[in-house]
């Protein structure tokens, strides 16, 4: 039961990347994640003695956000 029911998801087509959902970029999302990501970057300038192992990703995500939203 269980293996037919993932095979109806693979022809259907309904999974969660499906091409049901919505771009990243959405406004809505923007603006929710906005103070986080401002908190991050906070953090970020506060804390220069961040390993580079989490500053460097933590910094990437703050330009990809900036750049996108």
């Amino acid at each position: 039961m269980r293996r037919a029911m993932l095979l109806l998801a693979v022809l259907t087509g309904v999974s969660a990347c499906g091409w049901a959902t919505k771009p990243a970029s959405d406004a809505g999302m923007c603006i929710g994640l906005r103070p986080a990501v401002a908190q991050l970057r906070a953090g970020l300038t506060a804390h220069p003695e961040t390993p580079d192992a989490v500053g460097e990703p933590a910094a990437d995500l703050v330009i990809g956000f900036e750049g996108v939203c």
